[in-house]
């Protein structure tokens, strides 16, 4: 059996999995200072054809409530801002890399429902709680998964038992098959790439820890940060598999030590969440498959918890609205 540490050179080596292109990395480094000139990094990103796209079709998304639409790269720059031009290039490269392949036994539609759920709760958690980290809690939420996608297609074989496991047994507890039978899990394998990739520390702190019990990180804002994305990555959970005890006792014992008011931060969450995540999966290009389940689980937990219920605006949630 390969050591953990050989899983995660494996890994690092697959041609599968592309690191972030000279453009990206460009861009990164541009948009960590704050007052970097718009036109740099617009003209940064014009030189990638995917990325001066995807960023064009973030600025002209409803989701940032844009009434007018623009073909230009910089005005897109200034109506995102920094951050969001950010994790704009960080997810389109994240999305593009892992949409290439499809490994036997990994269910692709899954995997983006799950990414694409974590990644709008963190987005609407950090709204609000930390609003200046919405755009890095999307990204972080986009990525918690990343490393099932690295383990399937940079070592398949071995992730093959794991992928076996999740079929038998459910994916709820997938981090535990893969200590068991790997030695290292999913969260602990996309740290390290993504800190090869000089991603945000904060977001690779959270992504490395969206699976622990108890967060303890370096300082308060910090673990304010992942206790938000861990908090994003249960509701996904439930969203995937159902409101089951354990998971809904996770998610408000989560939600208590964010507000004092978890059943109101929970339902407001909730409003808007799956139309939400469709939204932004059409923005990124990435097909869903069917929601209906995500549906039915979420009314689950609506209807499992009366004092969440009578606060919860219903329009959002008809079944229209998750038609495909």
């Amino acid at each position: 059996m390969m050591t953990a540490d050989a899983i995660l050179t494996q890994v690092r080596k697959s041609p599968k999995i592309p690191a972030p292109s000279v453009t990206v990395m460009r861009v990164m480094e541009l948009t960590r200072d704050p007052n970097v000139d718009s036109k740099q990094v617009a003209d940064a990103v014009s030189k990638d054809a995917g990325l001066t796209a995807q960023l064009l079709r973030e600025a002209n998304s409803a989701l940032y409530g844009c009434t007018k639409t623009t073909s230009s790269v910089r005005e897109a720059c200034v109506r995102l801002g920094n951050q969001r031009v950010r994790a704009a290039v960080i997810n389109a490269h994240v999305v593009d890399g892992l949409g290439k392949t499809k490994p036997p036994g990994f269910d692709t539609n899954r995997y983006w429902q799950t990414a694409f759920a974590t990644s709008v709760a963190a987005n609407d958690l950090a709204i609000q709680l930390a609003p200046a980290m919405a755009a890095q809690a999307s990204t972080a939420g986009l990525l918690c998964d990343f490393g099932i996608g690295l383990l399937a297609y940079g070592a398949p074989i071995m992730y093959e038992v794991v992928l076996k496991n999740v079929m038998v047994e459910g994916p709820t507890h997938i981090h535990r098959y893969e200590r068991d039978d790997l030695g290292i899990t999913h969260a602990e394998v996309a740290a390290e790439v993504l800190t090869d990739w000089k991603i945000d520390a904060e977001i690779v702190a959270a992504v490395r820890a969206h699976h622990d019990e108890e967060i303890e990180l370096d300082n308060d804002a910090n673990t304010r940060f992942a206790r938000i994305v861990a908090s994003a990555a249960t509701l996904a959970e439930i969203a995937m598999s159902g409101a089951e005890m354990e998971s809904v006792d996770r998610l408000f014992s989560q939600a208590m030590l964010l507000s004092d008011e978890p059943d109101a931060l929970v339902s407001r969450l909730l409003d808007n969440l799956v139309v939400n995540i469709q939204q932004t999966a059409e923005t990124m290009k990435v097909e869903l498959g069917s929601t209906e389940s995500m549906r039915d689980n979420f009314s689950d937990l609506i209807n499992g918890l009366p004092d969440v219920a009578d606060r919860m605006s219903f329009e959002p949630m008809r079944r229209s609205a998750f038609d495909d």
